[in-house]
């Protein structure tokens, strides 16, 4: 986890986003509590769910009853102590006496319930010795995107990043759900208002799989909003049943799990219709989907190409710095070495070892630079463009690169690897990271490639014509339509999504063929001036050409280039 992460201003570290009250009490009044349930607030915040428990279960208990309920079944933790002391003040003003025992001011990671060994907590195999399976309904609003304490991480990970095999993101809310999972009865729920990207990003594939073959599950909308997040949230409710159930509800539709799993994401956005795009190739059996680079300092590196010039401000050059124990434990991941590592940086210190370094001047007048030039290459920042973008920025790649290749080797601990190395200066299709769709566009051989603008290229052996006929089908409606409903919901293009997009094999070679020979000519007339957006009608006839076709309908005859031709202008 980064250092800027972990350096967030307290309320985005915490993740913490507190539940309206109103909220709280319409999920409550959803669930028809029982007096008989123990339950969990892992999360307590101000205490919105625990009081629209009490409220719900004080319509049928009598007061000393219900505080009976309170000292025996309820259970919470709240890691945030300015909010801890609120829900105290508030528990108080209730008239709900003392503060049971269960409920604990600490950090959820760490807590276990008190019938549990309390060594367990960051012990692997003790943990799973415990008698987890403790509560009949788990409720609340874990913290997203929020920092975990970088002492325990690497013991949490052991715990809870994997399960049956499968990575399961190293996430606050999603460590939150797998840990409650666990600590969960057969026959109990589980509901959480949780963040959206559950649904379908690649990385919370793990999570999806552990779920659903445990347990029923529910996807609905939360019934009200945040005024503390513009984050899309929905309520996931749970019945562990230790077993496969046969659909996901999402929204009120049913997803089959059979449908579910034939998406390489474990989709719980598909459907039947979506569903058979997936019985053949993927664009990743034919394509590698990489992301670019950060350069650590783009004011530093990147120039921007006006007329035909650049202005170069600086004058680089490298320069030597001794190696110093100090200065490795600060660029360390965590600012942890072990001690291995620690005893031989010390060996370098003390026979005066150096590293290069970039060192760079500012000039009194910048210096103006034809490009191309053997200096520079055109660097590929993301755009909406599509089909083609002429070169609007480069970056400084004197020596093939050494000078920003030393500056990120030399930098902080996370800005040392150059991401989509190998594939620079190659072919390929790009489009932009952040977007409401794949803006695709041909990208030229000689780029050096940006995190914010993820590429694919053909693997070997692949005929080059594949990357225009791929190319066509990203700009399709159809295609779009899966990336954002099945493959990933959120603005985010990853390069996995692109390789998990369906490959359009249900095309008849005809309809290849034109396909192939309409998109080069649309790239064409881009390289010679013409614009394109995705309504364009140009783009549009793409859609006749990707038609999906039950493979045994195919038809000989399809449709033609002439026809489309005309539409390019």
């Amino acid at each position: 986890m980064s250092r800027a992460k972990l350096s967030r201003e307290h309320k985005r570290q915490l993740g913490q986003f507190l539940t309206p009250p109103f909220i709280a009490r319409a999920i409550v009044e959803r669930l028809c509590i029982s007096p008989s349930e123990r339950v969990l607030e892992p999360a307590l915040g101000s205490g919105a769910f625990v009081f629209a428990l009490l409220d719900a279960l004080g319509e049928h208990l009598t007061p000393a009853r219900l505080l009976r309920w309170v000292q025996t079944h309820l259970y919470g933790c709240e890691i945030d102590v300015q909010i801890m002391e609120r829900f105290v003040a508030e528990w108080r003003a209730r008239g709900l006496g003392v503060l049971p025992k269960n409920i604990v001011r600490g950090d959820f990671f760490r807590w276990l319930p008190p019938s549990c060994d309390q060594r367990a907590a960051l012990n692997r195999h003790l943990y799973f010795r415990s008698p987890l399976a403790f509560f009949d309904l788990i409720i609340g609003n874990p913290p997203f995107g929020g920092s975990i304490d970088p002492l325990i991480q690497d013991e949490l990970d052991q715990i809870f990043g994997t399960r049956n095999g499968m990575k399961i993101k190293k996430e606050t809310y999603a460590f939150f759900l797998v840990k409650c999972l666990d600590m969960l009865k057969l026959g109990g729920r589980l509901c959480f208002i949780c963040s959206d990207t559950v649904l379908t990003i690649p990385t919370m594939l793990g999570l999806r799989y552990l779920l659903q073959e445990q347990c029923e599950i529910e996807i609905s909308r939360v019934p009200g909003q945040f005024e503390e997040t513009t984050q899309n949230l929905v309520l996931i409710t749970l019945v562990k049943h230790g077993r496969k159930a046969s659909h996901i509800r999402v929204f009120g539709d049913r997803a089959k799990t059979k449908d579910v799993e034939v998406t390489p994401n474990l989709s719980w956005r598909v459907n039947g219709e979506y569903a058979r795009y997936f019985e053949g190739q993927t664009l990743g059996d034919k394509f590698v989907a990489s992301s670019g680079m950060t350069t650590g300092n783009n004011a530093l590196f990147l120039r921007k190409i006006v007329n035909g010039l650049i202005a170069e401000p600086y004058e680089f050059s490298f320069a030597q710095e001794p190696i110093t124990l100090a200065g490795e434990v600060e660029r360390a991941r965590l600012g942890k070495l072990s001690d291995a590592q620690r005893l031989t940086i010390r060996e370098r210190e003390q026979r005066g070892e150096m590293r290069r370094i970039v060192h760079w001047e500012q000039r009194q007048t910048p210096l103006a630079v034809p490009v191309p030039h053997a200096d520079y290459r055109f660097y590929n920042k993301a755009t909406s463009a599509v089909v083609y973008a002429a070169p609007e920025w480069v970056i400084f790649w004197r020596d093939q690169g050494a000078y920003v290749y030393t500056f990120k080797k030399t930098g902080k601990w996370y800005l040392h690897g150059v991401g989509g190395r190998p594939y620079f200066e190659k072919e390929g299709i790009t489009w932009s990271l952040i977007a409401p769709r794949l803006y695709t566009r041909w990208l030229p051989p000689g780029y050096i490639l940006d995190s914010g603008a993820p590429c694919a290229f053909l693997k070997p052996g692949v005929e080059h014509d594949e990357l225009f006929f791929v190319m066509g089908w990203t700009l399709t409606d159809l295609c779009n339509r899966i990336l954002k409903q099945v493959i990933n919901h959120t603005r985010n293009i990853q390069s996995k999504d692109f390789e998990r997009l369906p490959y359009p094999d249900w095309v008849p070679p005809r309809s290849k063929d034109d396909a192939i020979a309409f998109i080069k000519e649309l790239v064409h007339k881009a390289m010679t001036g013409k614009r394109f957006n995705a309504d364009h009608p140009s783009l549009q006839s793409l859609n006749e050409f990707y038609k999906y076709q039950p493979r045994r309908l195919r038809p000989v005859v399809a449709y033609t280039t002439a026809s489309a031709q005309a539409r390019l202008f």
